[in-house]
């Protein structure tokens, strides 16, 4: 069965994902049959390759949790399935307390240390 997933890549702490199309028993860093797009969690940025999703789709592939939401995000699933698409530009950006409450507490720390 192939399987619509997302292979890692980038530096600690710096995750860059590519979208591809995998054998599910091929693991995580093995030879993927095609490359369907990239995303980027830290710029909240997906590209898609539109035409070769949807040649996959069709083929039987079947998708992870985190590539549907992406796929849905960027209008694909609703062509695939003859709706009229929707980005969401906003689907990526959703506002995240823990985050907040991280960056608040390093422009404290910068702020404390330009003052001293």
């Amino acid at each position: 069965m192939v399987k619509l997933r997302l292979a890692r890549l980038g530096k600690c702490k710096q995750p860059f994902y590519r979208i591809i199309a995998a054998d599910v028993t091929t693991g995580q860093q093995g030879t993927a049959l095609d490359q369907v797009g990239t995303y980027d969690p830290l710029k909240a940025k997906v590209t898609v390759n539109e035409t070769a999703a949807i040649e996959w789709l069709n083929r039987g592939a079947q998708m992870t949790g985190t590539v549907e939401s992406l796929l849905r995000s960027q209008g694909i699933l609703a062509r695939w399935k003859g709706l009229e698409p929707t980005v969401r530009a906003d689907a990526l950006t959703q506002d995240k307390p823990a985050r907040r409450r991280k960056l608040a507490a390093a422009s404290k720390a910068a702020a404390a240390a330009a003052s001293a």
